[in-house]
């Protein structure tokens, strides 16, 4: 025969009801990847790519020309497992009134021989020469465009809508395929699309309405960069394109098919170190 509880049970019950609730919302303890010399040297690294890439001021033309503004967090953390050497990452950008005007991967690299290196890569997606003031011998200025516009073929009108803007961007960034040929065993290696922008953007300074910046990578490391733009052309808005290589190697890109892209490889004298170069890669150690 079952009894009415008491006062006594009904309180203890609550009590251990609302213990229940207070532990069952706390957060998960902290799992020894998140907390372990990994994660602190993680942390580290984020730090100091943070810090570093503050140290660059870019300009657009000239030296006294329009200062570049640095987009303070990274617009990619990226790592490359693949030929073994265990790369890692992290991307920052300059725009110019809102539009892409470069891009720095500061990353680090392990040789065969065990041995850490750190590269400072530049990358311009100006469409005109960008002069640098950086520490050190890294005063990376390149006198000629990073990139050329070109309509895209077949296009849509760009749409009256943001939201639907965006969603022609993706499309038609997925029209595009993209490849690597790797330096020493010139093997051809097919690249992945990010269909998420890494930036959105707009620009009366430069008659852009709208624009992406879009990546293609091996792994998360960006090897490509291309750029979507509605800009006016014969009295029309119209969606151009163009893309930016993100490494010496040969790159090379196709359209629905047909390739409209390529960037050659290039000698390490002339990747390496090139403060002219709208491609380089500093070598720090």
């Amino acid at each position: 025969m079952s009894r009415p509880p008491t006062a006594a049970t009904l309180l203890a019950c609550l009590i251990v009801t609302l213990w229940a609730a207070c532990v069952g919302g706390q957060d998960p303890a902290p799992t020894a990847a998140e907390t372990g010399p990994e994660a602190e040297a993680a942390k580290r690294f984020q730090a100091y790519c943070k810090q570093t890439s503050a140290t660059y001021e870019m300009r657009a033309n000239s030296a006294t020309g329009t200062k570049l503004s640095l987009i303070l967090e990274p617009i990619l953390r990226w790592s490359n497992p693949v030929g073994g050497r265990q790369a890692h990452g992290e991307v920052f950008l300059w725009t110019d009134d809102g539009r892409p005007g470069a891009v720095l991967s500061l990353y680090r690299w392990t040789g065969p021989d065990g041995a850490v290196h750190e590269h400072h890569e530049f990358c311009s997606l100006a469409t005109g020469p960008l002069v640098t003031d950086g520490p050190g011998n890294r005063d990376w200025s390149p006198q000629e465009a990073g990139v050329r516009l070109i309509p895209v073929p077949g296009a849509p009108v760009p749409a009256t809508s943001a939201v639907r803007r965006l969603s022609q961007m993706r499309e038609l960034a997925e029209r595009f395929t993209a490849e690597k040929t790797t330096r020493e065993e010139m093997q051809a290696r097919e690249l992945r699309l990010l269909t998420q922008p890494v930036h959105r953007y707009s620009s009366e300074r430069h008659a852009v309405l709208d624009g992406a910046l879009f990546s293609l990578v091996e792994a998360t490391d960006p090897e490509i960069f291309l750029l979507l733009e509605a800009r006016p052309a014969q009295g029309l808005s119209q969606w151009h394109y163009a893309f930016a290589r993100m490494n010496s190697i040969r790159l090379a890109a196709s359209y629905q098919g047909q390739k409209v892209w390529e960037a050659p490889l290039l000698p390490w004298i002339q990747a390496l170190n090139r403060s002219d170069q709208p491609y380089t890669a500093f070598s720090i150690r």
